[in-house]
C-alpha cells in the first residue's frame, strides 16, 4: 500500500506540474521570477543524481600544488566576482594560487564554465546535476541554479559531455578544496556557441544570481599550438581585448574558448564587477624550455567592484610580395590553397587568428577571370577573385597595391581589382607606381582608434616628395596611428640604399609611425629614425623565385599598438617551392644575426635576437623612445 501510495502522490504531482506549464505558457508575463519560484518550489524534490570524477584522483597532486603555490599568493583588493583560469595542469601552482588568493570568501556557488573540447552532446551549451567525486570530497550541484538555467530554455542537462571534459574535470578538486561548503554550476559552450547565445546565458546567469555569494569562472586556455614568440604577439591582444571589456573582438581572440570568456564578460559587465588584475601571465614553453615548440599559454584574472581598463589594443600582421600568378597559381590549381599556407598557420589556423589586420603587398593585378590584358609585359601578373578569396580563411583583410604590378593590365585591370577587392570586402591602399591621390590613403576605425594607411611606390623614378608629405601629414591630422608602405630599392640587395633613407626619413618627419617597405624580393634590414621603425624591404612572401635561397625567405613583422606603447614582433620566413613556413630554432638565430648586420642605428640588438622591440610611444611630440 505505501509503494501505491507513493505512486498516487507521483502522478498527483505530475499532473500538478502539467497545470503550471499550461498556465505559464498562456501567461503573457513568462518572466525570470517565475522561473525561479517554480526551481525553488520544488528544490526539496528526491533525485537521483550522477556522479563525475576529477580528473586526478591522488590528493598528493593537489596538496602539492598548494604547497608550491603559498609564495605566489596574491590577493586580491575587494571582492572578487568572478575569475579566469587555465585547465593545463602544467601550471597547477598556479591555479592553487588563485583559489588560495580569495580562500577567505563564503562563496555559496561556484560556477565553472570552460570549452566542451570534443562537441559532445546536443545543445550548443550544456550543463551537469552530478555530483563530483574529488580527494577532498563530493562537490554537490547548486541544483536550485541549475534547473533555473535549464528552465529559462538557455541550456540542456547532458551528463555525458562531462565524462572526458577536463576544462571541467581537472578543476574541481581545488574548487572542493578553497570551497569546501560551496555548491557547484558547471557549463560547457561548443566552439558554435553564437554571441546572441552567450549573451542570454550571461544575462539570464545574472538575473538567477539574487543576493547569493557567487563565484563565476571561466576555464579557458590562451594561444594554442605556437612558438611562444608567437603566442606572446596573441596574448597582448586577449588580455586587452579582456581588460577592456571589448566585446565587438571577443570571438576573434586566438584562445580556446571565445564564447566562455564572452559570457564571464557580459555577466560580470551586468554585475558591475569590471575591473581586472592578471595575477599571472604564463607559456608552457617557457615552463619546460621549449620556445619554438607548439605551446599552450595561460593567464589568470581576478575581477573586482570597478571599472574596466580604458587601453585598447589594435595589432596587425605584414607580410611581404604576394604573387599568385605563374608557378604559384600552378601549385594552387593542383594542390589547392593551403598547400601554401598550411605549415605557417599550424593546426586550427591559429598563427593568423586573433590579429585585427592582416596585409601584403599584392604583386598583380585582380582582373576578372583573372585575365591579361594587352599589351603584355614580360613580367605580367593577375589573378581571379577566386584565388584572392581562398585566402580570406587565412584572415587577410588588407592589401598594399602601391607597386610596379598594380598597372599591368593597364587602368582596366586596375579598376577591375578596386572593384573585386571591394566585393570580398578587402581593405587595400595605393596607385600606380609613382603616382599620388586619393587611392594612396585610407583610415581604418578598430577599436575605437583610428588607423591611417598609406601606399606609395618609386620604382621606376620618385613620386613627388612634396605631395608624399603633404599626404601623410594630412592623414596625421584625422588618425591616432599611420603605417605607410613603400615599394622601393634594388633588388636582390639586402642593404637598403641612401634614397631609400631619405624617403623614409621624410615620411616619418611628416607624421608616419611605421614603414614598411617592399619590392627588393629579399629581406633588407631596418632602421630606427627619431624612435620609429623603418622596415626596408620584407622579401617575398608568397612568390614563386625558386632560384635561390634569399629570394625564399621572409619576414613578417607583428605589431601591437597601444596609445603609449609600440611592441614589434619580428617572424622569419622561408619557403619551399610557394609553401611558406616559420624558422625556428639555429636557423631563426642566424637569419636574425643577418638581419642586424643589413640595419642601421638599431640599439636593441639583444630585443631583436629574441625577434621583439619595445618602444614607448609620447603623444605630445608623436615621437618614440626606447622603453
Amino acid at each position: 500500500m505505501e509503494k501505491i501510495g507513493k505512486i498516487v502522490i507521483y502522478f498527483l504531482l505530475i499532473l500538478f506540474l502539467i497545470q503550471i506549464g499550461i498556465l505559464t505558457a498562456r501567461s503573457s508575463s513568462d518572466s525570470v521570477e517565475q522561473k525561479i519560484w517554480l526551481s525553488k518550489l520544488f528544490k526539496n524534490v528526491e533525485r537521483v543524481l550522477p556522479n563525475h570524477y576529477s580528473y586526478f584522483s591522488k590528493k598528493e597532486f593537489f596538496d602539492e600544488a598548494y604547497q608550491n603555490a603559498k609564495l605566489q599568493i596574491k590577493k586580491p583588493a575587494g571582492f572578487v566576482s568572478g575569475g579566469i583560469i587555465p585547465h593545463h595542469l602544467i601550471v597547477k601552482d598556479k591555479i592553487a594560487a588563485f583559489f588560495a588568493g580569495i580562500e577567505g570568501t563564503s562563496y555559496e556557488t561556484v560556477v565553472l564554465i570552460g570549452p566542451n573540447h570534443f562537441s559532445v552532446g546536443e545543445s550548443n551549451i550544456i550543463s551537469s546535476v552530478a555530483n563530483w567525486k574529488t580527494p577532498y570530497g563530493v562537490l554537490e550541484p547548486d541544483l536550485e541554479l541549475i534547473d533555473f538555467l535549464r528552465d529559462s530554455d538557455i541550456l540542456k542537462i547532458e551528463e555525458k559531455p562531462f565524462v572526458q571534459e577536463h576544462s571541467i574535470s581537472g578543476l574541481v578538486s581545488f574548487v572542493k578544496k578553497s570551497f569546501p561548503n560551496a555548491k557547484f554550476v558547471p557549463v560547457i559552450l561548443k566552439v558554435g556557441t553564437s554571441e546572441k547565445e552567450s549573451e542570454v546565458l550571461a544575462s539570464v546567469l545574472s538575473k538567477s544570481i539574487e543576493k547569493k555569494n557567487v563565484l563565476v569562472i571561466s576555464s579557458v586556455d590562451f594561444s594554442h599550438y605556437q612558438p611562444v614568440s608567437v603566442a606572446d604577439f596573441h596574448d597582448e591582444k586577449s588580455r586587452a581585448v579582456i581588460e577592456s571589456f571589448d566585446f565587438e573582438r571577443v570571438y576573434d581572440l586566438e584562445i580556446d574558448s571565445p564564447s566562455s570568456i564572452y559570457v564571464l564578460l557580459k555577466y560580470l559587465d551586468l554585475q558591475g564587477f569590471r575591473h581586472s588584475e592578471n595575477i599571472f601571465s604564463t607559456n608552457s614553453g617557457r615552463l619546460v624550455g621549449l620556445p619554438d615548440e607548439p605551446t599552450t599559454s595561460h593567464n589568470l584574472y581576478y575581477f573586482s567592484e570597478g571599472e574596466k581598463t580604458d587601453t585598447p589594443l589594435v595589432n596587425f600582421l605584414f607580410l611581404g610580395d604576394l604573387m599568385l600568378d605563374r608557378h604559384v597559381a600552378e601549385r594552387i590549381d593542383d594542390k589547392g590553397i593551403d598547400y601554401i599556407f598550411e605549415k605557417l598557420a599550424g593546426d586550427e589556423n591559429r598563427f593568423f587568428q586573433g590579429i585585427d589586420v592582416v596585409g601584403a603587398n599584392l604583386e598583380g593585378v585582380v582582373s576578372d577571370d583573372g585575365e591579361h590584358y594587352m599589351p603584355q609585359n614580360i613580367f605580367d601578373f593577375a589573378f581571379g577573385p577566386e584565388k584572392i578569396f581562398q585566402i580570406k580563411k587565412y584572415n587577410f583583410n588588407f592589401f598594399n597595391l602601391a607597386n610596379n604590378h598594380f598597372a599591368d593590365q593597364g587602368r582596366q585591370g586596375e579598376e577591375e581589382t578596386r572593384e573585386n577587392l571591394d566585393k570580398l570586402d578587402f581593405s587595400y591602399v595605393g596607385c600606380r607606381d609613382k603616382e599620388i591621390g586619393e587611392c594612396s590613403t585610407k583610415i581604418i576605425e578598430i577599436g575605437g582608434k583610428k588607423i591611417g594607411m598609406a601606399g606609395f611606390s618609386m620604382v621606376y623614378g620618385l613620386f613627388d616628395q612634396e605631395a608624399a608629405k603633404a599626404t601623410i601629414e594630412e592623414l596625421r591630422s584625422k588618425s591616432d596611428f599611420v603605417i605607410t608602405n613603400v615599394h622601393w630599392g634594388v633588388e636582390y640587395q639586402h642593404n637598403f640604399n641612401q634614397t631609400q633613407r631619405m624617403v623614409g626619413h621624410e615620411l616619418i618627419d611628416a607624421g608616419s609611425d611605421v614603414i614598411i617597405g617592399h619590392h627588393p624580393h629579399v629581406v633588407q634590414g631596418m632602421e630606427m629614425y627619431k624612435g620609429k621603425p623603418i622596415f626596408y624591404s620584407l622579401g617575398n612572401f608568397v612568390f614563386d623565385q625558386y632560384f635561390s635561397k634569399d629570394t625564399q625567405e621572409g619576414l613578417a613583422i607583428g605589431i601591437s599598438y597601444e596609445s603609449d606603447k609600440l611592441a614589434l614582433f619580428l617572424y622569419p620566413l622561408k619557403s619551399n617551392m610557394s609553401q611558406i613556413d616559420l624558422m625556428l630554432g639555429k636557423e631563426k638565430n642566424e637569419f636574425l644575426q643577418n638581419f642586424i648586420s643589413w640595419s642601421s642605428g638599431i640599439n636593441q640588438i639583444e630585443e631583436i635576437q629574441e625577434g621583439r622591440i619595445v618602444l614607448k610611444l609620447d603623444n605630445n611630440t608623436n615621437q618614440n623612445s626606447k622603453q
